[in-house]
C-alpha cells in the first residue's frame, strides 16, 4: 500500500462558498472579485481579525454588520456527503486541511459540526500568516508530517490554488464533484 497525505481545501469543497455568493448578491460579477480580494487578503493572512474584516466591510460596503452576519451564517453550508469520504480515505492516508480563511473561523464551524476529527491536521492561513497559493504554505503543511509519502494530493475548487503545485511534488486535483475527485485518488 502507498504512504498517501490528501490535503483537503475547506470552501468550495467540505462546505460551499460563502465569500463568493456573498459579494455576487451585492455587486457586480468583476466589482464581487475585487472586493473578495480587498478584505479576504489580510484576513486570510491574519492582519485583521475577523470582526475588524466585518466591521470594515460593513462600514465601507454600506451594509449593516448583522446583516453581514445573518448572510454569512445562511451560506455557511456543509456538504455532507464529505464527512463519510474523508473519514473512508483516512483509513489508508494521512488527511490535512489547508485553507484560507480568518482567524477562528474554520475551527468554530468544523466544531459546530463535528468534523475536526476527520482529520489529522489543520492549517489555517490567518493562524501561519501564509496563505495559498503560496509554496510555502503547502510544503509547511506537508512537512509537519515528518514522513515522506509515495503520493501527496491537493484538492481545490480554485485553479488558482492548484498552479505550480507539480513543481513541489503535489499533485492538484481541481474539485468539481465528489465521484470525480475520488476517480482522481483511484478510490472508484
Amino acid at each position: 500500500m502507498k504512504n498517501r497525505l490528501i490535503i483537503f481545501d475547506c470552501f468550495g469543497v467540505i462546505f460551499e462558498e460563502i465569500a463568493p455568493p456573498f459579494f455576487r448578491k451585492h455587486f457586480e460579477e468583476e466589482t464581487a472579485a475585487i472586493l473578495k480580494e480587498k478584505y479576504f487578503v489580510p484576513a486570510d493572512l491574519g492582519e485583521i481579525t475577523r470582526d475588524e474584516l466585518f466591521n470594515r466591510m460593513s462600514e465601507e460596503l454600506g451594509i449593516e454588520k448583522s446583516t453581514i452576519l445573518k448572510e454569512w451564517d445562511e451560506l455557511t453550508r456543509f456538504r455532507p456527503y464529505m464527512a463519510p469520504i474523508i473519514e473512508k480515505l483516512g483509513k489508508t492516508a494521512d488527511i490535512a486541511l489547508l485553507s484560507n480563511a480568518p482567524l477562528g473561523f474554520v475551527e468554530e464551524i468544523f466544531e459546530k459540526n463535528n468534523l475536526t476529527r476527520l482529520f489529522d491536521k489543520m492549517f489555517i492561513s490567518a493562524n501561519l500568516k501564509m496563505a495559498k497559493p503560496d509554496p510555502a504554505f503547502y510544503l509547511h503543511c506537508v512537512n509537519s508530517f515528518g514522513k515522506k509519502y509515495d503520493e501527496i494530493f491537493m484538492i481545490d475548487d480554485s485553479p488558482k490554488n492548484l498552479e505550480h503545485l507539480i513543481e513541489i511534488g503535489i499533485t492538484p486535483i481541481l474539485f468539481t464533484d465528489a465521484e470525480a475527485m475520488l476517480s482522481s485518488l483511484g478510490e472508484c
